[in-house]
This record gives structure tokens, sequence and C-alpha cells, in this order.
């Protein structure tokens, strides 16, 4: 897995002292102060695309890199699978069309997706079926670029704090990598006795806004009802983590570390205090204070900078066949006002991930590399 969060000519900071800022506008109460901002978010700085920079710079960024670490090109790939997020469900077929256009593929060698927060979590086994269908040598590629600053309200304080651009790759092949093993992604109705109040989760909402630097603009933006997502959010998220604890094969010594959605500080610690009375021994990962909830570039941003984040988490580095879930929960974009997404993913560590030998290809055997 690659990402480009080290392209200073891509992305600029926003810091809380902005954020601050950002969250007053038009007359808002907003945050108290900067510090009031990181108790809050846990996060201390988070991306906007520069001025001039578009979503489909950092996609072909995030391509090229993959090009450059797999030794593929683009066009190598048997199938691209693509998550853009936005209000508008049409802008993740605009920037696959674009993209395309710009590596010289065919114009439906992209398949575009607008999936939200668990959007890696749901290519991953989507993935895995297009890989059944292709020979012994197939390779997948899976995509996320996010720049949720198009379609928020930057003066929104449940917003403004927490959303950050990013963008990621990964590969799925047989018989290479990180081996996949239970994988589950789905839409969740969450019924009114389950909701706090009669509103929707989300809503959108089109009108005169802010954009994350401040300056007015009209567009179409998400709103949501926060005391419901946050409660149903770490639900989702720890029903998900049982699931997914009952399918692994733990044997004695192997730790299990789970990379989660990166969603705030606030949501994050609550679900890991909740988790941690069912497992005590299992270990969470923590990116937020530099990176923010980059929605569906959350989680692979974790496995991508691995050892980095065990680092900051003051973690050993992971051990030959070591356990990894990947968890998410968030707004289901084709229903957001009723139902949210939300699913996990189980791999194992392999030290040795480039020399392991190919087996057969099923969607349960499948492996997530960038070798």
């Amino acid at each position: 897995m690659v990402d480009v969060f080290d392209r200073a000519d891509l992305f600029e900071l926003l810091d809380n002292e902005a954020v601050l800022k950002l969250s007053q506008l038009g007359g808002n109460a907003g945050f108290r102060d900067s510090a009031a901002i990181r108790r809050s978010t846990g996060i201390t700085t988070r991306r906007l695309l520069r001025d001039g920079v578009g979503p489909l710079d950092i996609a072909v960024a995030v391509c090229r890199r993959l090009e450059t670490v797999s030794g593929c090109s683009m066009d190598e790939f048997d199938a691209i699978l693509l998550c853009h997020s936005n209000t508008d469900s049409q802008a993740c077929v605009r920037l696959a069309d674009a993209l395309s256009q710009e590596l010289g593929l065919s114009g439906e060698a992209i398949a575009a997706f607008n999936h939200g927060c668990s959007g890696f979590i749901k290519l991953l086994p989507e993935g895995a079926m297009v890989l059944d269908g292709f020979g012994r040598e197939a390779k997948v590629a899976l995509l996320s670029v996010e720049t949720p600053e198009f379609w928020h309200d930057g003066a929104d304080r449940l917003f403004c704090g927490i959303v950050s651009a990013g963008a990621t790759a990964a590969v799925l092949e047989s018989g290479r990598g990180l081996p996949m093993g239970a994988s589950r992604s789905d839409d969740f109705q969450i019924p009114p006795d389950r909701r706090l109040n009669p509103n929707p989760l989300f809503r959108m909402e089109t009108g005169d806004v802010f954009d994350f630097r401040g300056q007015p603009s009209h567009r179409t933006v998400m709103r949501m009802n926060a005391e419901p997502v946050f409660i149903n959010g770490i639900e989702l998220m720890l029903d998900n983590l049982r699931t997914a604890m009952l399918s692994i094969d733990r044997q004695p010594g192997q730790r299990v570390i789970v990379a989660p959605h990166q969603p705030s500080g606030k949501l994050l610690r609550a679900l890991i205090a909740a988790a941690t009375m069912e497992f005590p021994d299992v270990e969470f990962l923590n990116n937020l204070e530099s990176y923010g909830n980059t929605i569906s570039s959350s989680v692979p941003t974790l496995m991508s900078r691995m050892d980095e984040v065990l680092a900051l988490n003051k973690l050993e580095p992971l051990r030959e066949n070591d356990h990894i879930i990947l968890l998410a929960a968030g707004i289901c974009m084709t229903d957001i006002a009723d139902r949210m997404s939300a699913g996990h993913t189980c791999l194992q560590w392999r030290q040795n991930e480039l020399n392991t030998p190919r087996r057969k290809e099923t969607p349960e055997n499948a492996n997530v590399s960038v070798g």
C-alpha cells in the first residue's frame, strides 16, 4: 500500500488555529480555543489541496507512486477500483473517466464507487471477487482519492476540525503480500429506537457556505446528526470486531492489531475503551494527530505507514503471523438518512510477503500487497 502524504506540492496543512477561525465564521459560536479542538478531535494538523491542485492531480500522483513501488504500469492491472466520496454521486465517475484519460487507459478501465468512510473495506471484497475471475497472474489496483473539502462546509464545527484530503493505492493479487481472510461489508439500517431523535443521520444541504480557506461558496454539503452517528458508529465497529475475532485462528504468541477508521478523537477513544473491555490484549492504531479523517483513505494510510504508526503508538513491530483487523463504519452514501455502512477485513502479517508461494486464486485467499 502507498500514499502521497509527503507531497508538499499537493497539500497544505490546516492547523488548529485556522480551524478555530473557520468554526467561528458566519456568526457561529465555534470552538472555544485551539486546545479545545485538539481535545475534541485528537488532531493537530490536517491537509487541504493546494491552490490549483484538484482530485485528478492527487489521483495521478498516487497512481504514479503505485507504479514505482509495484513495478507495474497502470495499464498492466487487470482491474482498477476507485473510491472517491462526494455529495455528488457522479463525482467519482467523472474522476474515474478523467484519470483513465490521463493514464491512457480505456474509458471503462476504472470502476468508480462513492462509498464514504467504509470505502476501502468495501473495495477489498469487491476486488477479491474481481480477482477470482481472472487468471493466475492477475492484479487488481484499489485506489482511494478523498477531497472532503469540496463537499463540506468549512464553518461546520462537526466537520471542519476532522476532515482531511488524502489518497492511497494498494494491490490485490494471489499468493503474494498479506493473506486476506474474512472480509465483510454491508449497509445497516439504524432503527428509530437507536436514533435518539427523529432526524436523519446525515442530510445534504445546498446553499451559501464557506470553503476551507474561509471564502464564501455556494455548494451542496453534508450535515451530520452527531449523537446517533457517534453511538451507532461505535456499535457497528464493535460488532464487526467481534465477528472478526471469531473468524481468526489465533495461535499462542500471535498479536491482534486493529487498524480502525480514524473518525475523530472522541469516537476513537470511546471505541478503544469499549473494545478493550471485551478484548483486553488487542492493540489499536491511531494516527489522527497528523493525518485527520481522510474518509476511505484512513485505513489504508495506517497500513501504508505501519512502522511509523506502530512507533507513534509505542507498540512493538509486527511479528510473523500476527493478525491485523481492518475496521470501519460511517456514512452510507446510498441512504444517508437511515443507514450506516460498516465492515472488517482480516489480514495476517508476513515478513517476507513478496516471496510467498502462489496459491489457488479464490476471494478467501486473495493477498494485499504492492510488490
